[in-house]
């Protein structure tokens, strides 16, 4: 994480104000087998094409040093973490799954005009579960604003109607994902899916326990 942020922080300078660690690291679930690295860079300004490049070589060039399952980042404006609009806008995106999309074209990646991702809402919102071991810069909750209710559930909705489709073909992670999405419906919880799933055991009705992975 020293790396990653040492990284980022060399490279933005002045437009630098830090990198958030979300996801199951930041929820106390991290598995380096099964997880990968997700971070949130957040910058004062928008960045040009040249400093885009220059973020995604570097994790390139580091890609050893991330997990079996690899990273997934969002460089995002200061001010769409604190004034927030569902879907929230982003700089640059960057993840595994991306990483042969900009090794063929880098331009696909680099020349990206304004978008916006839905699942930034979810993100923000873990990283408002506070662990200052996570955050890198200035304090995430000097960053970061509480994201409405209605925003993190829109944000996990896709994920979850992904779960009931492919249940029969990864029942752990679909399970464990919608349990986690019911905490957060019914009692506002933030959890990882370990946790969801030990939420689940000891709040719904004991006759699905079997059904737990």
């Amino acid at each position: 994480m020293k790396q990653v942020n040492e990284w980022v922080k060399e490279i933005l300078q002045d437009n630098y104000v830090g990198v958030y660690f979300h996801g199951s690291l930041r929820l106390g679930s991290f598995n380096p087998n099964k997880s990968d690295l997700d971070f949130i860079i957040v910058v004062k300004e928008k960045i040009d094409n040249e400093i885009k490049q220059l973020i995604w070589d570097k994790m390139l060039e580091n890609e050893q040093l991330f997990p079996k399952k690899g990273f997934e980042f969002s460089v995002v404006l200061e001010d769409n973490c604190r004034n927030i609009k569902h879907p929230i806008p982003y700089e640059l995106h960057g993840s595994r799954d991306w990483i042969e999309r900009y090794k063929e074209d880098k331009t696909i990646v680099i020349n990206d005009d304004y978008k916006v991702d839905p699942d930034l809402a979810s993100h923000f919102n873990v990283i408002n579960v506070p662990n200052d071991k996570m955050d890198f810069g200035k304090p995430s909750k000097e960053v970061f604003s509480k994201v409405p209710k209605e925003y993190i559930i829109d944000s996990n909705y896709s994920d979850t109607l992904d779960c009931v489709e492919e249940i029969v073909n990864n029942p752990v992670y679909c399970i464990l994902n919608l349990c986690r999405f019911y905490a957060l419906i019914r009692d506002d919880l933030t959890l990882s899916k370990y946790d969801g799933g030990k939420w689940a055991l000891e709040n719904m009705n004991s006759n699905y326990n079997d059904v737990m992975p």
